[in-house]
């Protein structure tokens, strides 16, 4: 999904806007600060941040910094590239030492890690100011920042790290396969409506081995998290003593998994007992064997190959994930990242201060023109509308209209080493209940997620 299209006068604009005391308050998201701050602003010599490969471009990167340095004489920025590959250990040993980075950038789904561990510093009295407005809680009015990022940085209510950008899932579909079988595609606002369109491309295209109108594995959980939320289910909840709970078996959550069943039933050829990866979706988009799949926005490219059935980019359109409920989207998975401050920082104002640009208008526009869906909400639902932004603003819009997160539980990650869910759909489609299946998930759930 990344792209590079901001350009020297976008970062001219950058820099005035952060070198400024004041930002036009008509150009700021309600309840954000319209500055960074109106007293002086905090001293420090080096501030030191870890940022991840791709985030920024070199000259954007420069750019923020420079801001920084502009409106803190006196400090330099120590900006750090690290590496995705052993990341969490690196940063484990880092933020237990007194010298620590004072800004890291982490994964959204390691969060919890740092958050729980009480490596991070505890930066909820500074939210305003940091442009996440006054409520922890994502439901809230008074909460700015996408949900499921919010999600990530909240830790037993309390706030541990700031959200920084996002990318989602959309609906990858075969223009030209639309096309011969007189398929409209914004006529898709519904689950009825799509697997309408998946029979009629199915019945098109029958003469395919193996093909699928609408192509879904039978252990995409990613996909199907995101049609539980639409039907108001969740997956785990935790209670007021701090303990968490699978909720796989409450009724809604019970309707969004048959909506899962429901979708691969409607003529799927994905295997039962293997994800997206396992074989590759893009690879089967690619040879002419799906009409529309679930996927991330980085397999878009991979769909087009210089063989196969699709080798040009005006084959392949995009569409935003369509709920049980006609003309609403589904709340969807975001995968991204989040800043920490660390715990140990001796400089926290100051990183404080140097995160707070990136909730500024300038810093809002500079992670759209990165390519990334930016945190906060209003910016996220008002993307430009040109050609270089046409899945990203349907990435984005769905992201405002609705985002979920895996459950914010130190043990979660146990969860997933040995996914109960996964196997829970298996189980399904090879004939168990819904409702008997969905029980043995939680009962494994509960087993682990509540581990130190």
């Amino acid at each position: 999904m990344k792209s590079i299209r901001f350009g020297s006068i976008a970062l001219a604009a950058f820099m005035v806007a952060a070198c400024s005391s004041t930002a036009s308050p008509s150009a700021a998201p309600t309840g954000t600060a319209a500055a960074v701050a109106t007293q002086a602003p905090a001293t420090c010599t080096t501030l030191t941040v870890w940022a991840m490969p791709g985030t920024f471009t070199d000259a954007n990167a420069a750019a923020l910094n420079t801001s920084f340095e502009t409106a803190h004489p006196g400090c330099v920025v120590n900006y750090q590239v690290q590496q995705w590959n052993g990341i969490v250990a690196k940063l484990t040993t880092a933020l237990a030492s007194n010298n620590p980075p004072d800004i890291m950038e982490i994964g959204n789904t390691d969060a919890i890690t740092f958050e729980a561990a009480g490596a991070l510093a505890d930066i909820t009295a500074a939210r305003a100011q940091l442009g996440g407005g006054t409520s922890n809680t994502s439901a809230d009015a008074g909460q700015l920042w996408l949900a499921s990022l919010n999600d990530s940085s909240v830790y037993n209510g309390k706030l541990y790290a700031v959200p920084f950008y996002a990318g989602d899932r959309v609906l990858i579909y075969r223009k030209d396969l639309f096309k011969s079988a007189n398929i409209d595609p914004t006529t898709i606002t519904s689950k009825d409506k799509l697997i309408a369109a998946a029979k009629t491309l199915q019945t098109a295209n029958s003469s395919v081995t193996d093909f699928s109108g609408f192509y879904l594995p039978g252990q995409n959980w990613y996909a199907m998290m995101q049609m539980v939320w639409d039907e108001g289910g969740t997956i785990a909840t935790q209670d007021a003593s701090g303990k968490w709970s699978g909720t796989l078996e409450n009724a809604s959550s019970e309707k969004g998994i048959q909506d899962y069943i429901d979708y691969y039933n409607a003529g799927s050829t994905g295997p039962k007992d293997n994800d997206e990866a396992n074989p590759a979706q893009y690879t089967l988009f690619n040879q002419g064997k799906v009409g529309m799949m679930i996927g991330n926005g980085w397999e878009i490219g991979l769909t087009v190959g210089k063989t196969g059935a699709v080798t040009s980019a005006d084959q392949v359109g995009v569409l935003p994930i369509p709920s049980a409920t006609d003309g609403k989207t589904v709340p969807v998975f975001l995968g991204g990242s989040v800043i920490g401050i660390a715990k140990n920082s001796k400089n926290q104002q100051a990183a404080i201060d140097w995160v707070a640009q990136l909730s500024q208008p300038a810093g809002q526009n500079l992670m759209i023109g990165e390519g990334w869906i930016p945190s906060l909400k209003q910016y996220a639902a008002n993307i430009a509308d040109t050609p270089a932004n046409v899945t990203l603003k349907i990435q984005a819009a769905e992201a405002a209209a609705g985002s979920g997160f895996t459950p914010n539980a130190k043990g979660w990650a146990a969860v997933e080493a040995n996914n109960p869910i996964k196997a829970m759909l298996t189980a399904i489609l090879n004939g168990t209940s819904v409702d008997e299946a969905a029980k043995a998930a939680d009962l494994k759930i509960n087993a682990v997620i509540n581990g130190q």
